[in-house]
């Protein structure tokens, strides 16, 4: 179920840097990926073993519950894989999902009441008619066993992992294009943040951005004499703070790129001083393993999976306190020598995942349900 691909966010990443990794490592078996639309029709050209069909549908629904079973038939699958978390729920034929976050429960005022309902009323059908389950971090699964009450044998960890254009680049020339290009300045501090929801035309607003918050921690960090201007990655951040309040005073020291592809948002690890992340909840923030693969040293909220994700190579601050934000800004700012150490961890830790190992433990629980 090749749907996630036309994601611009994380999963659609996963999606795409997992079948290409499976593609690789599994070349004896046939792969029919399933599109909604030729967007990504030449993503895997250069794999024999990638028959690609182009099946639009009415919508997500009809495509998920009856186009994809019509075509596993039609072509003999023998497994129904989504990389995300939702199956055709009458298919007879063996499914497997990913579960990629269990947001909705911890936070559920960042989705919508229609989101909520349906995540609550559908989740739990999906975990059930799974043969089974993948989840990226053991966040994600414990609380969807606490939560969904779903067996947790029935989940296997399979983690995700950084691109592998994630690391240290050396070409000055490169870097120095890349910063002229966005109008970077010389140092400053890194965050990827969001406003709105992937995909629904800039409504319903998403709060666990904590974009106010982060903006106040910076505002802390300026007032007690930090000096790094502030880079800030994503759609629409600028015009979301001003509607919520923020002037040209609030905003002094912040730069705002716009979206970054993911092939280009490298050369912006490799510059800044340092990243931080102060979403409210991640399962696992590919952020923060991209900045740890590219020796950018991390400051990282306390909840969800970063702390899986990172162990000892970052550094934590409670998302909900703007003086726990500007405290971790002044001090990985204010000494050279801890984020050294902090680069040399974050590119340690990062060795411990790669997306040859995530393909692997996905081909080991298709592989239990029909041996190869």
């Amino acid at each position: 179920m090749g749907r996630p691909l036309d994601q611009s966010d994380g999963i659609g990443v996963y999606t795409a840097q997992l079948l290409r990794n499976m593609l690789a490592m599994d070349p004896t078996s046939r792969y029919v990926i399933v599109l909604p639309s030729a967007k990504h029709e030449r993503m895997f050209a250069e794999f024999p073993n990638a028959e690609i069909q182009v099946l639009a549908s009415r919508s997500k629904a009809w495509w998920d519950q009856v186009t994809i079973p019509l075509a596993a038939r039609r072509v003999k699958a023998d497994i129904i894989f989504n990389p995300k978390f939702s199956i055709p729920i009458f298919s007879t034929k063996p499914r497997v999902m990913v579960l990629h976050s269990s947001d909705w429960f911890v936070n559920p005022a960042n989705y919508s009441r229609w989101d909520n309902f349906y995540i609550r009323a559908m989740l739990p059908i999906y975990c059930a008619r799974a043969s089974k389950i993948l989840s990226i971090s053991k966040r994600a699964r414990d609380d969807s066993v606490k939560y969904l009450h779903i067996d947790g044998s029935k989940v296997t960890l399979s983690f995700a992992a950084a691109g592998p254009h994630f690391k240290v680049i050396t070409d000055q020339n490169a870097l120095r294009a890349f910063a002229e290009r966005y109008k970077l300045p010389p140092k400053f501090i890194l965050t990827v943040a969001r406003t709105y929801h992937t995909g629904l035309a800039g409504l319903p607003e998403y709060p666990g951005g904590n974009n106010q918050r982060l903006l106040q921690g910076y505002r802390k960090y300026r007032a007690q004499g930090g000096t790094l201007p502030l880079v800030v990655v994503g759609r629409e951040i600028e015009r979301y703070l001003r509607a919520h309040g923020s002037d040209d005073q609030a905003l002094e020291g912040v730069h705002f790129t716009g979206f970054i592809p993911n092939t280009e948002i490298v050369n912006a690890f490799n510059l800044a001083e340092f990243f931080i992340l102060a979403t409210l909840y991640e399962s696992f923030p590919l952020p923060l393993i991209e900045a740890l693969s590219t020796g950018c040293p991390a400051i990282v909220p306390i909840t969800g999976g970063c702390q899986d994700l990172a162990e000892n190579a970052a550094r934590y601050i409670d998302p909900l306190n703007p003086d726990s934000i500007s405290e971790a800004m002044l001090a990985v700012a204010s000494s050279a020598e801890l984020r050294q150490q902090m680069r040399v961890a974050g590119l340690e830790r990062a060795q411990e995942f790669s997306w040859q190992k995530t393909a692997q433990r996905t081909l080991a629980v298709l592989d239990s349900i029909v041996p190869p």
